[in-house]
């Protein structure tokens, strides 16, 4: 008799793999029908994929199951919902088995243990209503060392037992380590493990590229902390084959039961193998002490795969990836005997070093660069307003619910800086930055208080009584002056790289390049006739490598990325427009932002950089105590820029901090980033 199968899932991979494997299974002839229901939030470097991309992965994964046209995809029904729609449509398809496929494998460990209880809990709520006979759960086989997953792994097994147990549904709960997947990029996945490798290692390579592209030519990349590493290289297919085996008979009772992971490759050997494929020389040392910044940035972005590595015994770190060298974690139980009588696979060796190549190189090339955008443009549509008699150039993109967000752009600079950024903003919100007045030729004089009027002109000309306010360097004081202005239209204050410089405040906490331009903005309010000799004395391009007093060197993360070599020398490029920004500045450097900050009265967040040797990271940690609803978080080995040079991570970190300003610490929660927050909820 026909029968429907739902298979609900936070990972897209793993779920179509196993919807491909119903649909070819023995019974599929009889009818079965699949209902494949994706449940993945869309975020920045991570989009949730559509119909069409899920469809492709069962009919890829099914390939010559019915013929030469693959699977009947008459039997598969596609459905992407957003977590909060997932009730509703659980209300359309009754099926008789469930299958909930929930292996924790969101990039922050917070984030998809909420995800996954979620899921799970409506599945399970659901199961009386749907009609279910039988519920499978997949989860994650936390590795040994992860106390925090193996616990979340528990209780979502405790929760959904005693709600079976509670429904009379029979069940089973499954294990899986972390699978590799060339498909895993196109689906916005990057499981732990050897995903999370290439893509640290294709993150930096494309950060320093950026700014030299031949610098790998000539540098080593340096690791530590790897010997008797090894990682399990478990591939989709094979955890998707050994999953279904050991949930979709019937006649199984009800239990627990673990895939077997892979023998594990020392982690060294994939190091070597992975760089190779991005064209890196990978070099384990004994230790950090010799590690530059690009050294470093790469050991911050490992270290979750550290933590998913497992202790090699029995051999040394050199054993070639052939050998069956096993790890100290085993699985829990085994894999009960398929029906069909074949023995699962036990402690197989992980792939051969030619699958590794092959697989790694797939994926580097079905990834494009973490931090590409598209278009000069970013995406964006230019269009012209008339404010106060002189035009204002809006750039807008995106559809995303809420309030707008709007983009305040620093004095004197054209909107290339934000471009990427904003890339990776418009899929998720509604964008809207402009470009900034006062410094060209043909404009009057244009102070704070008309950037003030600007903004109000910008919300009405978007059609929008509210917004989100994204303040990047100068921007920040301007944003937090109109909040003061029309409280009731901001929903959200970031400050992006802020500066928060102010006459007679914060003494002693300048960079260099805030010393230099305050005295020569100085100089040029007295005698702007000197304009043509000063032009020479700044070099922006050059600043942003040193960061606060006592901080390590940033070398080549220092650099300026080429994209912007015109970008910062626009308040520079020649005598009249320097004396006009200089003017704006000092102007702005007026504002008491120390004053306004107590009454701002919305969320807050900072984003500020290490190597920030523009605007001092250590005023905006102090200007950040000044608000009574700040979050600051300090990105590691990182400049002035980095709006433009990580926008994945600055647009990840405004999209959840929009969504949960309070949660945004725990939700986006990374080696390179480090939260100043006290017990109120107040940066410190």
């Amino acid at each position: 008799m026909p029968q429907r199968v739902l298979i609900a899932g936070t990972s897209p991979l793993l779920a179509g793999r196993l919807a491909a494997r119903c649909l070819a299974a023995a019974d599929g002839a009889a009818g079965t029908e699949v209902v494949l229901l994706s449940v993945v939030r869309s975020r920045p470097g991570a989009p949730a994929p559509g119909r069409e991309e899920l469809a492709g992965l069962v009919a890829e994964s099914g390939s010559g199951a019915e013929g030469p046209d693959g699977l009947d995809a008459r039997r598969l029904t596609v459905v992407c919902a957003e977590p909060d729609g997932v009730d509703a449509e659980l209300k359309t398809w009754p099926a008789e088995q469930v299958w909930c496929v929930v292996p924790g494998w969101d990039r922050s460990q917070a984030r998809g243990a909420r995800a996954d209880a979620a899921l799970a809990g409506s599945l399970l709520a659901a199961l009386p209503g749907l009609g279910a006979r039988r519920y499978v759960q997949v989860g994650q086989d936390p590795a040994p060392d992860d106390g925090r997953a193996q616990r979340s792994c528990r209780d979502l097994e405790r929760m959904a037992v005693e709600a079976c147990l509670d429904a009379g549904v029979s069940w089973r709960m499954l294990r899986t380590a972390p699978v590799v997947d060339a498909r895993a990029p196109a689906l916005g996945e990057c499981p732990p493990g050897a995903h999370r490798l290439l893509w640290a290692l294709d993150s930096v390579r494309a950060e320093v590229a950026d700014r030299v592209p031949d610098w790998f030519e000539r540098q080593p990349l340096r690791v530590a902390g790897v010997a008797g590493l090894g990682l399990p290289l478990l591939t989709a297919e094979r955890a998707a084959g050994e999953l279904w085996r050991a949930g979709a008979p019937g006649d199984l009772p009800d239990g627990f039961s673990s895939v077997p992971r892979p023998a594990p490759v020392p982690l060294t050997d994939v190091l070597a193998r992975a760089g190779a494929v991005h064209g890196i020389d990978v070099r384990p040392v004994p230790d950090r002490a010799a590690f530059n910044a690009v050294d470093r940035l790469l050991d911050l972005r490992l270290t979750d795969v550290r933590r998913q590595a497992v202790r090699l015994c029995g051999t040394d770190e050199d054993t070639d990836s052939d050998t069956d060298t096993t790890a100290t974690a085993t699985a829990e139980a085994p894999l009960p005997p398929p029906a069909d009588g074949t023995a699962p696979s036990k402690g197989a060796p992980s792939l051969s070093p030619a699958g590794q190549w092959e697989l790694f190189g797939a994926v580097r090339a079905a990834r494009a660069s973490p931090d590409a955008a598209p278009g000069t443009d970013g995406g964006l549509r230019r269009r012209v307003v008339d404010v106060a008699g002189r035009p204002l150039v809006l750039f807008e993109g995106g559809t995303g619910e809420g309030p707008p967000l709007l983009v305040l752009n620093a004095l004197g600079q054209g909107p290339g800086f934000l471009t990427r950024l904003c890339a990776h903003l418009a899929p998720h919100h509604r964008v809207v930055t402009w470009q900034v007045r006062g410094t060209e030729r043909e404009d009057p004089a244009w102070g704070t208080r008309h950037q003030l009027d600007d903004i109000d002109a910008v919300l009405e000309a978007v059609g929008a009584e509210r917004a989100h306010l994204l303040g990047w360097c100068t921007g920040a004081k301007i944003a937090t002056a109109f909040q003061q202005h029309r409280p009731e239209a901001v929903a959200s204050l970031v400050f992006l790289n802020a500066t928060f410089r102010q006459n007679d405040r914060w003494d002693g906490m300048d960079t260099k390049y805030e010393s230099d331009l305050a005295a020569v903005c100085r100089a040029l309010d007295r005698r702007p006739q000197k304009a043509a000799w000063m032009l020479d004395l700044l070099a922006p391009g050059a600043a942003g490598g040193s960061g606060s007093p006592g901080a390590r060197d940033a070398g080549v993360l220092g650099v300026l990325s080429r994209a912007l070599a015109d970008e910062v020398r626009r308040p520079f490029r020649d005598a009249e427009v320097l004396v006009r920004y200089a003017r704006q500045l000092m102007d702005l450097w007026r504002l008491d932002s120390a004053a306004q900050a107590p009454r701002v009265a919305v969320p807050t967040l900072f984003v500020c950089s290490e190597f920030d040797g523009i605007s001092s990271p250590a005023r905006a940690r102090e200007a950040a105590r000044c608000f009574p609803h700040a979050r600051y978080a300090e990105l590691a080995v990182a400049g002035h820029y980095a709006p433009h040079d990580r926008p994945v991570l600055v647009a990840e970190l405004i999209t959840e901090f929009v969504r949960a300003p309070r949660e945004v610490a725990d939700l986006v929660r990374y080696a390179e980033i480090t939260w100043h927050i006290d017990t109120e909820g107040t940066a410190r």
